[in-house]
C-alpha cells in the first residue's frame, strides 16, 4: 500500500469513517447511560499514537508518536498536555477500564480542563479536533517516514505471527465467505482465498452469521 493509499483508505476511510459513526449515530444524552465517552476517547488517544508514529518514521513510545501528532497537526496543541493525556486518560482507559480522571461529552473547551474531582477530558472535543486536523496530517506526512514506519510495523506483525504460530494452527477453523476482504491500520485491502478444507460451526447470540467483508485484518504479510 503506498502512501495515497493509505491515506485514503485507512486515515480518511478507516480511522475518520469509525469516528464519524462512533460520534454522528450515538449522541450523548443528558445524565444517560451508554454515550461512549470511554470508546471515544480510547479510540482518538490510539488513532493519534498510530498516526504521530507515521510522522516519526518509527513507533517509540505513546508520548513521542502523540506530541509529535498534536504539534504538527492540531491548532491548538496547548489545550493537550501529552503527559496527562498518556497517564491519566490513556492508561487509565486502557488498562483500569475506568480514566484516572473524568471523560465528559459536552463539546466544551479546552477538552482538557480541570474541575473539582480532578482532571477531565472531553471526548466530544477532542473527535472533533482530531477529525479537523487529519487534512493536517496528510500534508505533514512524508513518503519516507511512511515507508520507514510501513517496514517497522510489517516486520513487527510477521514477528509475532512467527513466535505464535503453534497457537495460532491449534484455532478452530470458520469459514466465513469463500473470500473475505482483508483490510487494516496500514496493510493491504484486497480479497484473499480462505483455502480451507474445514470449518466448525458457531452460534452468534443476536446477530446471526458475520456479513461477507466484515473482517478487518492487520498486515497480510502474504498479501505483497
Amino acid at each position: 500500500m503506498d502512501r495515497q493509499t493509505f491515506l485514503g483508505t485507512v486515515v480518511f476511510g478507516y480511522i475518520k469513517k469509525d469516528l464519524e459513526n462512533m460520534r454522528d449515530r450515538i449522541r450523548p444524552q443528558p445524565a444517560a447511560i451508554g454515550n461512549i465517552n470511554f470508546p471515544l476517547a480510547l479510540c482518538v488517544l490510539a488513532y493519534m499514537e498510530y498516526l504521530g508514529s507515521f510522522l516519526l518514521g518509527r513507533y517509540t513510545s505513546f508520548a513521542q508518536s502523540v506530541q509529535e501528532y498534536i504539534s504538527k497537526c492540531f491548532t491548538n496543541p496547548s489545550d493537550y498536555p501529552v503527559e496527562i493525556l498518556r497517564d491519566i486518560f490513556r492508561n487509565g482507559l486502557a488498562h483500569e477500564y475506568f480514566a484516572r480522571g473524568g471523560i465528559s461529552r459536552d463539546g466544551g473547551k479546552p477538552a482538557v480542563y480541570k474541575e473539582v474531582e480532578g482532571a477531565v477530558l472531553d471526548a466530544e472535543t477532542l473527535v472533533n479536533d482530531f477529525l479537523e486536523s487529519l487534512d493536517k496530517f496528510k500534508q505533514e506526512l512524508e513518503d519516507d517516514k511512511y515507508t520507514q514506519r510501513v517496514n517497522q510495523a510489517e516486520n513487527s506483525i510477521g514477528n509475532k505471527n512467527s513466535r505464535y504460530k503453534d497457537l495460532i494452527d491449534q484455532l478452530p477453523i470458520r469459514v466465513v465467505t469463500s473470500t473475505t476482504r482483508s483490510s487494516g491500520a496500514s496493510g493491504y485491502p484486497k480479497p484473499i482465498s480462505t483455502n480451507t478444507c474445514a470449518s466448525t460451526s458457531s452460534s452468534q447470540s443476536g446477530g446471526g452469521q458475520v456479513p461477507p467483508s466484515a473482517i478487518t485484518r492487520p498486515y497480510a504479510l502474504d498479501e505483497r
